[in-house]
């Protein structure tokens, strides 16, 4: 097939990667060339490039964020609430997948997993304007009817809980839909012959589907773990207050505090570029140990 066939066929498909090419190449590409500016002086005038090099053999403003106190604390609070997240994260979607594939009436199936997936379209702006009103601690609706004064927003212990259940509860019918489609992919066969063999409901569960999503088990966590030093924005700054300063502070409101409001965009590059980093090695060692284990890996 010649070259002009072969456009001729497929052009209009490849047409259809120019607007994503085009994103990531703008967005996610063409500023990695501002890396730079983590080893550069504090300029952001003049390109990256043509700034003089920072003190401490250009490493200035790493060791500046592992001196502040600022950034060791959001560094804390960012590798627990992510292990939080997926400790105790994690395993939901997995069992909400197991328990609407015990459902045996297919609209009640539906209807559920139409509930379970409404929160995920809810912005993070909107969930925490509802969760500070519920869970205020002298005039909040769940307090009132618990007849209580529990500070679910109000102090460092109970925010995470609350933090880390609102997680939970936004993205666990979303994340189900994984694993409900990797259960199609069972044979039915299997569940037959066990049931033939007077195997329990539970027996199924634990030899037939649980092996049989091993594989889409793995992969996520893999994918998890590559996060774990990640940290979204959205999620803790509009849930944060001023009572619970010390243990909401993450590296993304760090990085927003210092960089946005105080405008130091080298030491805030080189945050951002350390976080990447452990990232990347985290992602690469999960990989590994999981096809050590003899599991499949993302690559």
């Amino acid at each position: 097939m010649s070259w002009k066939t072969y456009m001729r066929r497929y052009g209009t498909l490849y047409l259809l990667l120019v607007l994503p090419i085009a994103f990531f190449v703008l967005f996610r590409y063409a500023p990695m060339t501002y890396i730079l500016q983590a080893f550069k002086k504090n300029n952001i005038l003049i390109p990256p490039w043509k700034v003089e090099w920072a003190k401490d053999n250009g490493f200035q403003w790493f060791l500046k964020a592992f001196k502040d106190k600022d950034f060791l604390v959001a560094l804390k609070n960012t590798l627990f609430l992510n292990l939080m997240d997926l400790v105790i994260g994690m395993p939901m979607p997995i069992i909400m997948a197991l328990l609407l594939n015990e459902l045996a009436f297919p609209k009640y199936k539906r209807v559920t997993q139409t509930i379970l997936y409404l929160p995920h379209f809810l912005s993070w702006v909107i969930i925490s304007s509802i969760t500070l009103r519920l869970f205020a601690t002298n005039d909040g609706l769940i307090n009132k009817m618990l007849g209580t004064t529990i500070p679910f927003v109000g102090d460092a212990g109970h925010w995470r809980g609350t933090y880390i259940f609102l997680g939970i509860w936004k993205e666990c019918g979303w994340n189900t839909i994984i694993y409900l489609a990797a259960l199609t992919g069972i044979s039915p066969e299997l569940y037959e012959a066990a049931e033939v063999d007077g195997a329990s409901r539970w027996r199924k569960i634990w030899h037939i589907t649980l092996p049989g999503i091993r594989s889409t088990i793995i992969v996520l966590l893999i994918m998890n773990l590559g996060h774990i030093l990640g940290s979204e924005f959205d999620r803790p700054f509009t849930l944060s207050n001023p009572l619970v300063t010390e243990a909401s502070k993450t590296i993304s409101i760090y990085v927003y505090e210092k960089g946005i409001n105080g405008q130091q965009y080298s030491l805030t590059t080189a945050v951002g570029l350390f976080q990447s980093v452990i990232c990347v090695i985290f992602l690469l060692m999960s990989n590994a140990l999981a096809k050590r284990f003899g599991e499949r890996g993302i690559w």
